[in-house]
């Protein structure tokens, strides 16, 4: 059996995939910056902790680069995706050792910067041959669920590493935290390890087995230069229609909104409204796990029985309004109840938001370059992310009116929630120009050439 003729193994195989990928983001995203903020608040900003994750957030611009070389590259009687899948693994777990034996994090924040940002090279490329991976195997009827249940398991692990390594690095250090990622990393790249793509590959270099006939047919030219070339032409083409055009103006932005909010929540929360690091964690890593899960499922399945543009429009507008709700009424934000249903509310509507836009993606990606396609959505998704957590600190600097105290300081969190609302709401608009059925009019054409080529060489065959 393999990924290609077993749904069981497909949902093991990329759900474990992204439940590994969700572990260490959890990790660097919740635990360690809010362990941050909450402990060291005398000499950790909103601004250092936004600029922090943003930096962390670079390698995964880099898809676009792993893209073409993976591609191209690779030991094709193991699968087209496989070997890189296993080599990632071992070397996301490997970067984690440069981690041991660090004392005080906030005596060593460049270090710890640098070698997350290694880490999440690896981890980049990680996510781009498992996206390919879904791309490669996944059936069409199977894309909209499947997107659910893959965002779902990362959910799951980032509320692992959010939540559980919250209460690791308090009570063992963040050596204990990295020992903990690192085992589950291993225990996770068991699964691609012994999972064939396609029957009749190799699961080892040294095992018997050849090329699937579809990765025999990928790739052929015995010239990886003009492979390289064919593939740029393929890419480029990809990108011509209206629809992607403007998916791609909606990915650089959508992200904006969120990113702002991730990194302001958690100074507010543990500098102002008297919040610890392990109840913040609590929130975004434990308790949205269920709402979050149920949220990324039902999504996925409404996208499919309902439409991939209703469920982003849904989730995107409804975290829109949430935040923009929190903004109307700081008075109730020392309720930890109210502040506590916001984290809980946000991530709901963006678990939702996040599978529309990865169904959608995966959807409008067409010609023979789709996984890269696919691959640039993800990419310029991350880089959107990116730019909210570096204005984060910025934006709540420049709403804060040079009043001193408390109170103009809560006032710059409340205008800085507005902006949340506004940035996430704004990219909606590039839905309405984002149509699917212009990509099955541009497939068709293109397999009506192709079927016209090749009549044409018949003929002139005899």
């Amino acid at each position: 059996m393999s990924l290609i003729d077993n749904r069981r193994q497909r949902i093991l195989t990329l759900c474990g995939l992204y439940f590994a990928q969700g572990v260490p983001w959890g990790f660097m995203l919740i635990t360690l910056p809010t362990y941050l903020a909450y402990h060291y608040k005398d000499v950790v900003s909103t601004q250092e902790i936004g600029t922090l994750t943003a930096i962390i957030l670079v390698p995964w611009s880099f898809k676009l680069i792993w893209t073409p070389l993976m591609d191209t590259f690779t030991i094709r009687s193991m699968g087209r995706r496989r070997p890189w899948i296993i080599g990632a693994e071992l070397m996301m777990a490997a970067t984690l050792l440069g981690f041991l034996g660090l004392g005080n994090p906030s005596e060593h924040l460049r270090y710890i910067l640098w070698m997350y940002f290694l880490h999440n090279c690896f981890a980049s490329l990680q996510d781009v041959c498992t996206d390919a991976l879904a791309v490669d195997i996944l059936p069409v009827h199977e894309q909209g669920q499947m997107n659910g249940l893959m965002w779902g398991s990362k959910l799951v692990g980032k509320g692992v590493g959010g939540y559980a390594l919250s209460l690791v690095i308090n009570s063992g250090g963040i050596g204990a935290c990295i020992f903990v990622q690192i085992g589950i990393l291993l225990a996770i790249m068991i699964i691609p390890m012994f999972i064939l793509e396609r029957p009749g590959e190799k699961l080892f270099p040294w095992s018997a087995g050849k090329a699937g006939t579809k990765a025999e047919k990928i790739g052929t030219s015995g010239n990886p230069l003009s492979e390289l070339w064919g593939w740029l032409q393929n890419y480029g083409r990809a990108f011509l229609l209206p629809t992607t055009a403007v998916y791609i103006i909606f990915t650089l932005i959508k992200l904006i909104g969120v990113g702002v909010n991730e990194i302001v929540t958690k100074t507010l929360y543990t500098q102002q409204l008297g919040w610890t690091d392990v109840q913040f964690s609590a929130i975004n890593g434990f308790w949205v796990t269920l709402p979050i899960i149920a949220a990324a499922i039902l999504g996925g399945m409404f996208a499919d029985r309902f439409g991939r543009r209703k469920v982003l429009l849904f989730g995107f507008g409804g975290y829109a309004i949430v935040s923009f709700i929190f903004a109307c009424f700081p008075g109730l934000w020392a309720n930890g109840y109210f502040a506590g249903a916001y984290c809980i509310a946000f991530e709901t509507f963006n678990a939702i938001a996040s599978v529309g836009f990865l169904s959608m993606g995966m959807r409008i990606s067409w010609s023979s370059s789709a996984a890269t396609v696919f691959t640039t959505y993800m990419t310029l998704s991350n880089v959107s992310h990116l730019i909210g957590h570096w204005l984060a600190g910025r934006i709540q600097s420049y709403f804060t009116f040079g009043k001193d105290g408390t109170e103009s300081l809560l006032q710059s969190y409340e205008y800085t929630f507005f902006f949340v609302s506004i940035a996430s709401a704004l990219p909606l608009i590039c839905l309405f120009w984002v149509r699917p059925e212009e990509v099955d009019a541009a497939e068709a054409r293109d397999a009506k050439k192709e079927k016209a080529h090749k009549a044409t060489l018949d003929e002139a065959e005899l």
